[in-house]
């Protein structure tokens, strides 16, 4: 069995490039690394775009190896990755939905992230205008007898974010759940385009409302490994604990929120209690980090920093 090595062999390694090794390569070494995800030889990390080239992060398991491979794409078409790996399909409808790149042999090319609201198409490569008559999306068909649709969302009851939930059901048994998401798309990617480090964390830290610190603390260690930055170790340590808060307070939001589904409020309320207690705490040991939505994790101490 080749090793992620051998298939960077294969390609033009591009220097300077950490922390990772990434190399261009072409289409039949694209089709090959598909295919090993295929067997699980492989797992995927990661597969995005740009305005000509897309890219691949694949993990070898038994040896915790990481590589890069970027193919470019001059007829902006790639040969498929879902076609044989199907946890790439929704990477692959939102390269397109954005840059306006095309997976051949894909079994699934609808839109994902353009709901024909832009005003544009393909927004981060040639933007060019959306038709005023787009078709209305195409949700997949399940066939049988007796068979009834119940339509839930986008608008729901709570905070949670817009979804819309499409179920398929027999009686009592769900024969399709499909899901279509998107809604609030802020176009991050966009924003962070010319940014320069300062602002580029504060986007980071804008995705996700609930996991600010996980968002800014992976643009971190990415910009560092690039810039081959070695951080203080009362950094790393900071850090950890900042990240370690939020975790607890979005799994006592996750559990009474669970509880909460099943009719179980009293343990709804005592886990939103936990968590508001741990938010505050947070608030009072990072109140900077917080306010300004910054990933320098700092507390109160009276004495002078070195």
């Amino acid at each position: 069995m080749p090793s992620l090595i051998d298939l960077m062999l294969e390609g033009r390694e591009v220097q300077q490039h950490s922390p990772w090794p990434r190399a261009v390569v072409d289409a039949s070494v694209w089709h090959f690394a598909a295919s090993e995800l295929a067997q699980g030889r492989w797992s995927l990390l990661g597969l995005w775009g740009e305005p000509l080239t897309v890219h691949m992060a694949i993990i070898d398991g038994h040896t915790a190896e990481i590589a890069i491979v970027s193919l470019d794409c001059p007829d902006r078409s790639y040969p498929s990755v879902s076609k044989h790996h199907p946890p790439a399909l929704r990477l692959e409808r939102a390269i397109h939905d954005l840059f306006g790149l095309s997976a051949e042999g894909s079994p699934d090319p609808r839109p994902w992230l353009d709901h024909n609201r832009w005003g544009t198409r393909f927004p981060l490569a040639d933007r060019i205008d959306a038709s005023p008559n787009a078709a209305p999306y195409r949700f997949l068909l399940a066939e049988g007898d007796g068979l009834h649709q119940i339509a839930v969302g986008p608008v729901h009851a709570g905070v949670i974010e817009p979804g819309h939930f499409r179920f398929t059901a027999s009686g009592e048994t769900v024969v399709r759940l499909e899901e279509r998401l998107g809604y609030t798309h802020k176009g991050v990617e966009g924003l962070m385009i010319g940014a320069d480090l300062g602002r580029a964390i504060q986007l980071a830290g804008r995705v996700s409302g609930d996991s600010t610190v996980a968002y800014a603390f992976a643009f971190s260690r990415a910009a560092e490994a690039a810039l081959k930055i070695v951080v203080p170790e009362r950094a790393i340590w900071l850090r950890a604990l900042f990240a370690e808060l939020e975790r607890l307070a979005n799994h006592l939001g996750d559990i009474g929120a669970i509880c909460n589904d099943a009719s179980f409020v009293l343990m709804h309320a005592l886990c939103s209690v936990l968590r508001e207690n741990i938010l505050r705490t947070s608030s009072t040991a990072f109140r900077p980090s917080i306010d300004a939505g910054y990933h320098r994790a700092r507390r109160r101490d009276p004495r002078p920093q070195q």
